[in-house]
């Protein structure tokens, strides 16, 4: 998996950022490419937060692929593409790792990403990614309408192992 593009928009997200989120998410803790790329490849879902069209929030795991540098996400007819619709911007959260009970400091993975959003005609996004979405999946998302290409803006990631 290419996560150089997502990695230069990582970069450039660091150099912007406030100094609360970088009291937070250190840059310094940050996945590399190799630790992206797997953290991503571990995970075919992840957490898509679109807004509703009278600002209440809506989000929900949805399957996902990356490739050229973007986030693509299959959507069926219903509120999350008609939020994509009305405003066409997400965030996109994939994670993993979590203390066991009553224990601190576990190993942890975070990324998070935000963007617009390009819809596409499920058909013709499809013939794009169909070899990664099978790879992936193991099967077509015949049940889609329309692709959600994410191409983030700022992508802030997280790691203690």
């Amino acid at each position: 998996m290419n996560v150089e593009p997502l990695l230069e928009v990582q970069r450039r997200s660091y150099a912007g950022a406030t100094s609360g989120l970088r009291s937070a998410w250190p840059e310094s803790a940050a996945l590399d490419g190799r630790r992206m790329a797997a953290l991503l490849e571990r995970h075919r879902y992840c957490v898509l937060a679109t807004g509703r069209t009278d600002g209440r929030p809506h989000a929900s795991p949805v399957a996902f692929v990356v490739a050229g540098g973007a986030f693509w996400i299959a959507t069926v007819e219903g509120l999350r593409l008609r939020n994509l619709r009305a405003t066409p911007w997400v965030s996109v959260v994939v994670m993993e790792g979590d203390a066991d009970e009553g224990e601190r400091g576990d190993a942890h993975r975070a990324l998070t990403a935000e963007g617009p959003v390009r819809l596409h005609e499920a058909a013709a996004a499809y013939g794009r990614l169909e070899t990664e979405w099978l790879r992936r999946h193991e099967h077509a998302p015949e049940w889609a309408v329309a692709f959600a290409e994410v191409r983030p803006e700022r992508i802030f990631s997280h790691a203690v192992d």
